[in-house]
C-alpha cells in the first residue's frame, strides 16, 4: 500500500471529520445571511481546525471575519487565500470570479486598516478580472474617495451604478462624493436612493432568513461586508442637508440614524453641529457630550465644542475643550510637555508646528511671548514658512526650524495651538496692531520690480485669493470659484493680482479670458516670496485660507470672505476681529449666499477706489 494513504478507520473518522465541516460551513453561511458574521466566524475557525483544506473554507472564513470587523484577522486570511491556490476551488452561484470577489473584499478591509493605496489595488485587481462586476467598481470608489480623489471616485461609483442600477453601495457613494464636492443637492438625490433601495435589499433579506436556506458560500450580491446600514445612510441625509444650510431639515433625519442606533457617535456629532449652525448652543453640548460618552476622548466631537465655545467668546471653555485633542494628549504623556505651569528660565522649548500652514502664521505671534520667559525658543515651521520666519527670528530671540528637520534637544516642547491656553489668552491679548511679520528686505525689491513691471502707478492693486487648500475637509464651503468674480474685473483703476502660486483648472480658464488679471504663479517659490507680493499691494481679498492669515499678520489691509457659519477664529456676527485689527470680515447672510457676499465687496471696492483716485 502507498504511503500517506488513509485506510480503515483512519478514513471514516476523515470522512466524518469532513463532514462536519462542510455542515458548518453550510450553517455558517446561514448565520452571515443573517449578519451574525462573529458567529459564523467561530464556526468557520471550528470547521478549518477540523479540515483545513475544505475547498472555499479559508475563503469564507476570511469574508466572515472581514464582516464581523476583526479586519487584522481577515488580513491573514485574505492574504493566504490569494497568494494560494485557495480561492479556485471554490464555487460560485452567480459565476463571478472567486478571486475578483475576494480582491474586493480584501479591499474593504484594507481600508478599515487605514491602508487606502493597497485598498485600491486590490479592487483595481478585482476590476481586471471582471470589469462588470459593479461592487468592483464600488469598491474602487471608496479606496479613491479616501485618498481625496473625488471625481476619480464619483466616475468609479457611477460606473457601479451604471452596471447595476440596484446598488444602494454605488448610490451611497454618488451621495458622499458629491457632498465632499459641496454638491448637497446632488449629494441628496444619490443618498435618497441609496436609502430606498437599502430598505428593499433588508426586507428581501429578512424574507430569504426566514426560509433558513443557505446561500452559496461566495454568492453574496456584494458581500455581508458590503452591508449598508439604514442609520448610516440616515445621518448622511442629514449631514448633507446641513452643509446645504438647512440644519432644521437636517435635525430629523439625525434623530431617525438614532432611533435606529441610539449609540451612534458619528449621529450625535452632526446634530450637535446642526444645533450649533441654528445656535442652539446649549443643545449642540449636549449632543457633543453624549458622542463622547460613546467614544471617549473623540477628537472630532471635542474640536466641535472647542470651536462652539471660542466661537462664543468662552475662551477659557474653549481652550481647555482645545487642548483635549489628540496631538494633546499624546504630547501631555511626556513629562516634557510645557502647559504654561512650568518655569522656563534657563529652559530650551521646542514650540511645535501642527495642522495648517495659516494655523502656524496666526499662531506663532505667541513666540516672542515664549522667548521672554525662556532662555532658548525654537519655532518649527513648515518648510514653506521658513524663509519668512528666518527673517523675523533674531526679533523675537528664538530659533527657527523645519518641519521634518532635526529637531534640537530641548526641556520642553509645546504645540502652537496649545500656546493660547498655556498663556491665558483672552479675545483682548490676542491684538498684534503692528503686525508681527515681514518680508525679507531682498525679496521686497524683487517683487516691487515684478509687480511694476506688469501694474501700472496710480492704479488701486488688489490681491484675490478665492481658494484653499482642496484636501481640507471643509474646503467647498469656504474656497468660491474665481469666477463668481468676474463682474469685479470691470472695475475701472483696479489691477487684480493672484497672490497663489497653484491655480485650480477652473480658475486658470477665467483667468484666460481676463489677460489682465495678474498671475505670477510657480515664481512664488515660498511664502517670503508671497509677503513680499502682498506687501506691494493695496489691498487683499482672500477666502478663510493662509492668505488671509498672511495679509493680516503683515498688517495688510485684507477683506475675509467667510461662509455663513465660519470658523471659530472669525466668531459670530462681528465685521473685525482679534486676531488681525486690519482686516474687515464679510460674511453669508445665509449659506451658499456669495453672490450677496461678492456684491458687497464689489459696492465697497467702487467706493475706495473713488477715494483712492
Amino acid at each position: 500500500m502507498c504511503a500517506g494513504l488513509h485506510t480503515g478507520p483512519e478514513i471514516d473518522a476523515y470522512a466524518e471529520a469532513h463532514a462536519s465541516a462542510s455542515a458548518l460551513l453550510r450553517l455558517a453561511a446561514i448565520l452571515d445571511a443573517q449578519c451574525r458574521h462573529a458567529d459564523a466566524a467561530t464556526l468557520l475557525r471550528a470547521a478549518h481546525i477540523a479540515v483545513p483544506a475544505l475547498p472555499g473554507l479559508q475563503a469564507r472564513l476570511a469574508l466572515s471575519l472581514s464582516a464581523a470587523g476583526d479586519h487584522a484577522a481577515a488580513r491573514e486570511q485574505f492574504e493566504a487565500v490569494l497568494e494560494g491556490d485557495a480561492s479556485t476551488d471554490a464555487s460560485s452561484a452567480d459565476n463571478l470570479p472567486i478571486a475578483s470577489r475576494l480582491q474586493l473584499a480584501y479591499s474593504r478591509t484594507l481600508l478599515a486598516l487605514d491602508a487606502p493605496e493597497e485598498a485600491l489595488a486590490q479592487a483595481d485587481h478585482a476590476v481586471a478580472g471582471n470589469a462588470d462586476d459593479a461592487c468592483a467598481h464600488a469598491a474602487r470608489g471608496d479606496a479613491l474617495a479616501v485618498l481625496f480623489r473625488l471625481p476619480d471616485a464619483l466616475a468609479a461609483y457611477q460606473r457601479a451604478a451604471m452596471l447595476e442600477p440596484s446598488s444602494a453601495w454605488a448610490h451611497y457613494g454618488i451621495g458622499k462624493t458629491f457632498m465632499e464636492l459641496g454638491r448637497a443637492m446632488a449629494a441628496l438625490q444619490g443618498l435618497s436612493r441609496a436609502l430606498e433601495l437599502s430598505e428593499r435589499t433588508r426586507q428581501d433579506a429578512d424574507a430569504a432568513a426566514q426560509t433558513l436556506t443557505p446561500p452559496a458560500p461566495l454568492s453574496y450580491p456584494c458581500l455581508p461586508v458590503h452591508a449598508l446600514p439604514t442609520s448610516a445612510i440616515c445621518e448622511s441625509i442629514g449631514l448633507a442637508l446641513g452643509k446645504g444650510g438647512q440644519p432644521g431639515e437636517a435635525l430629523p433625519w439625525f434623530e431617525r440614524a438614532l432611533e435606529l442606533e441610539p449609540n451612534r457617535a458619528t449621529a450625535l456629532r452632526h446634530m450637535g453641529n446642526a444645533l450649533a449652525m441654528m445656535r442652539a448652543d446649549d443643545a449642540a453640548l449636549a449632543c457633543f457630550q453624549a458622542a463622547r460618552r460613546v467614544r471617549p476622548d473623540w477628537d472630532e466631537a471635542w474640536l466641535d465644542e472647542a470651536g462652539l465655545l471660542l466661537r462664543r467668546g468662552d475662551y477659557a471653555g474653549g481652550w481647555r475643550a482645545y487642548g483635549k485633542r489628540e496631538g494633546q494628549r499624546m504630547l501631555e504623556s511626556l513629562p516634557s510637555c510645557w502647559s504654561g505651569e512650568e518655569p522656563l528660565a534657563d529652559k530650551t522649548i521646542l514650540l511645535i508646528a501642527e495642522q495648517g500652514l495659516g494655523d502656524t502664521i496666526q499662531f506663532a505671534r505667541y513666540a516672542p511671548q515664549v522667548a521672554a520667559l525662556a532662555q532658548r525658543v525654537i519655532l518649527e515651521v513648515q518648510p514653506p514658512l521658513r524663509p519668512l520666519f528666518d527673517e523675523v527670528s533674531r526679533d523675537w530671540g528664538v530659533e527657527i526650524v523645519a518641519r521634518g528637520d532635526a529637531r534640537p534637544d530641548g526641556d520642553h516642547q509645546c504645540l502652537l495651538l496649545s500656546l493660547p491656553r498655556a498663556l491665558r489668552t483672552t479675545p483682548d491679548t490676542t491684538r498684534e496692531p503692528s503686525g508681527y511679520l515681514r518680508a525679507p528686505v531682498e525679496r521686497r525689491a524683487l517683487w516691487r520690480e515684478r509687480l511694476a513691471a506688469r501694474s501700472a502707478t496710480g492704479r488701486l492693486r488688489v490681491g484675490l485669493a478665492t481658494a484653499g487648500n482642496p484636501q481640507f475637509k471643509n474646503d467647498a464651503l469656504r474656497s468660491i470659484p474665481l469666477a463668481a468674480f468676474e463682474a469685479c474685473f470691470d472695475l475701472p483703476g483696479v489691477d487684480w493680482v493672484i497672490p497663489q502660486p497653484e491655480i485650480r483648472d477652473a480658475d486658470r480658464a477665467v483667468l484666460e479670458r481676463h489677460a489682465g488679471v495678474i498671475s505670477f504663479g510657480a515664481q512664488l517659490e515660498d511664502f517670503a516670496d508671497t509677503a513680499a507680493l502682498l506687501e506691494q499691494l493695496d489691498l487683499v481679498i482672500s477666502v478663510d485660507t493662509s492668505i488671509a492669515h498672511l495679509a493680516g499678520a503683515l498688517a495688510r489691509p485684507v477683506w475675509i470672505l467667510l461662509p455663513h457659519f465660519p470658523d471659530w477664529r472669525w466668531m459670530h456676527d462681528r465685521t473685525d476681529t482679534p486676531w488681525y485689527p486690519s482686516a474687515r470680515l464679510f460674511r453669508q447672510t445665509g449659506a451658499h449666499d456669495w453672490g450677496g457676499v461678492i456684491k458687497r465687496v464689489r459696492d465697497e471696492l467702487s467706493l475706495r477706489v473713488a477715494r483712492f483716485t
